[in-house]
């Protein structure tokens, strides 16, 4: 099905031949067939063609407006002489995959020696690909068909069989043949190749598992040279994972990519007419400030407004997928993706919030030389040298205030590697400080170190911060930090009740929050609905990150997204819980440490607890039906004995 050039194409190739009405025709031919093979246009209007998405019919492949602007930007780079590397967020219906593969198609194919890899991320993508140059071939002209050595499932070998080549190379003579192939996989196949790659795709690589590997694996295949090509493009898929953190270094210019992304209001036909009589809503004044910022003609905003707000109304079922199909801006795409947990949009103005609140103080908590002061610890300031590094682990928003209750959630490094981008690193340990009145986060440490040391900096920031309530996860080396706490005596560690699980066990109180499937859930849909709410108040930039990567998986659970962290998440979530029971007097346990210890009937220790303390009265409550539980149970045990006695 391979397409005769326009008129404007052929006389454009004719132009391009030296004294083309002197050649004889097969020199006309041949000339002809240089010109098309180097001009990429030139070269798809005569010999591609793709299925049509509503017809599914085959039809010549008429480049976009996004699609020409790719290929554009990729050709300037070919006639500059740099390496072609772009990472490509893609909006929907840009067609952006099929004209990489274009690209790659036509490069291999008038090339000798070339091979060109492309990763999907799941089997069937893979198999549509390679359905894609297949199409191509078998619709080109019969003269830019080059002979095909292999055309398995997965690959298009471009290249004469072996016997023939033996032929050529026995008489001395350049065997034919491209030499050059296609090979199509999926990720999982693509980690660890070595052998030397020209052209590399990779496809939907923000949906990779391990994509950091597999596209590190790729990269150190293919030579920083003329003449090659690298393509990473993607949906969004959440913020966090590798490809969102390529992106963000690439549009720092941190990155060897450059990064590209068409939003919906770019596309001159998405427009309608009207006028929208100056009313818009706060998302159309902002999308207002895009046009003016890229340049569009003043008349063209409202025609722009309004075909959005028709296109709205198909997603009355789904509002939130709109955004991820028609996003205003790369952010926006990556926000509307994923399965977040917590409310994005809200997480959003968070996060505008905190960027443009007062900058926090970094330092230490350490004890206070003056003896006769009445605080045991103080703040000592350290500067900021480099503006992108934290000088210390601990960020101090607000300092302690007199009569101010505070609580402290801790969560405990496990040890766990998460993989992020190019980087391995272990999860970290976090000691969240919130002000009870307001739920405000006045100071938060976050770092690396072993758990009893971590219990010797939590002593200190609690005691400074009015002898904070502190609840530590004790699920895996927690404990240690606990045991810490208890030995330098801090009085106010939160305690969770154990349940009487055997006959004759005590309800028993216990030092930590224990994190589980049962309690893991009520401290998150916590944090949810305070997030929802506005109830909190956090100006560290890191948390908001933190809480727009922690999704829920196919199953319902919620982790953080893969590299990413989730330790300031937890920890605030135990911060939350710890709110509920700040209403604890700081000098309780200093005033009932010392009380005497009085002895049940049955030989049991119980510590003697006043009517007015915290949660006095149930205590009492389970003392005396435990004790009444014991009393029957021997009652019933010496009747039996009584009636087994003989008479």
């Amino acid at each position: 099905m391979a397409q005769a050039l326009s008129a404007e194409s052929r006389q454009f190739v004719i132009d391009q031949i030296d004294d083309y009405y002197a050649l004889t025709e097969p020199e006309q031919i041949a000339g002809a067939i240089k010109v098309i093979a180097k001009d990429f246009y030139i070269y798809c209007e005569r010999n591609l063609c793709i299925k049509d998405k509503l017809t599914s019919q085959v039809v010549p492949f008429i480049l976009n407006w996004a699609q020409k602007r790719l290929v554009n930007r990729v050709l300037k780079d070919l006639k500059a002489g740099k390496p072609v590397r772009y990472i490509i967020l893609k909006a929907r219906q840009m067609g952006l995959s099929t004209v990489i593969e274009a690209l790659c198609y036509w490069w291999t194919t008038t090339h000798k020696f070339i091979n060109s890899v492309i990763i999907a991320h799941k089997a069937d993508a893979s198999k549509n690909l390679y359905d894609m140059f297949r199409r191509y071939y078998e619709n080109s002209h019969h003269t830019f068909q080059p002979d095909r050595k292999y055309n398995t499932k997965k690959d298009l070998v471009f290249d004469v069989e072996d016997n023939i080549k033996s032929q050529y190379n026995a008489e001395g003579k350049k065997p034919p043949g491209l030499s050059s192939q296609i090979k199509t996989m999926v990720a999982k196949e693509g980690a660890g190749r070595s052998d030397m790659i020209n052209f590399f795709h990779g496809s939907e690589v923000a949906f990779w598992e391990s994509g950091a590997d597999i596209i590190a694996s790729a990269l150190q295949a293919v030579p920083l040279a003329p003449n090659t090509f690298v393509f990473l493009e993607s949906t969004a898929n959440g913020v966090g994972g590798y490809f969102y953190t390529e992106w963000q270094l690439a549009k720092k210019g941190e990155s060897s990519f450059h990064p590209i992304f068409y939003a919906w209001h770019e596309h001159s036909e998405y427009e309608f007419e009207g006028s929208c009589d100056g009313v818009y809503d706060d998302e159309e004044k902002e999308l207002l400030e895009i046009f003016a910022e890229k340049g569009y003609k003043k008349e063209s905003w409202d025609r722009k407004i309004l075909w959005r707000r028709e296109k709205k109304k198909e997603f009355r079922s789904d509002p939130k997928k709109f955004y991820q199909e028609y996003p205003k801006d790369d952010m926006e795409a990556f926000l509307a993706s994923g399965r977040p947990v917590f409310d994005i949009q809200q997480l959003v103005k968070m996060e505008r919030v905190a960027e443009k609140a007062p900058a926090p103080m970094f330092g230490q908590v350490v004890p206070n030389d003056d003896i006769r002061s009445k605080d045991k610890f103080i703040f000592r300031q350290v500067p900021v040298i480099f503006q992108d590094q934290d000088p210390t682990p601990l960020k101090v928003w607000d300092l302690p205030e007199d009569d101010e209750k505070y609580t402290i959630g801790i969560d405990v490094s496990e040890g766990k590697i998460r993989e992020n981008a190019d980087k391995r690193e272990n999860d970290y340990a976090v000691i969240d400080v919130m002000r009870k009145r307001d739920l405000k986060t006045v100071a938060r440490w976050r770092g690396h170190i072993d758990p009893d040391l971590l219990g010797e900096v939590a002593y200190a920031i609690g005691t400074f911060y009015n002898n904070a309530l502190i609840g530590v996860e004790v699920n895996n080396h927690g404990l240690t930090t606990v045991q810490s706490l208890r030995n330098k005596f801090y009085r106010n560690l939160y305690m969770r009740e154990q349940s009487e699980e055997y006959q004759f066990q005590e309800r028993t109180s216990l030092m930590g929050w224990r994190t589980d499937r049962k309690t893991k859930p009520i401290i998150i849909n916590n944090m949810v609905h305070a997030i929802r709410e506005g109830d909190i108040l956090d100006l560290d930039v890191v948390f908001i990150r933190e809480c727009m990567t922690y999704v829920r998986d196919d199953q319902g659970y919620t982790d953080a997204q893969e590299g990413m962290f989730d330790d300031t998440v937890m920890a605030k979530a135990i911060n939350l819980k710890m709110a509920d029971f700040a209403s604890i007097d700081a000098n309780y346990a200093k005033e009932h440490i010392n009380k005497p210890i009085k002895r049940n009937r049955n030989g049991t220790s119980r510590t003697e607890l006043e009517p007015g303390s915290y949660n006095g009265a149930n205590k009492r409550k389970k003392v005396r039906r435990h004790n009444d539980t014991v009393a029957r149970r021997r009652s019933a045990r010496a009747a039996h004995r009584i009636s087994r006695r003989p008479n």
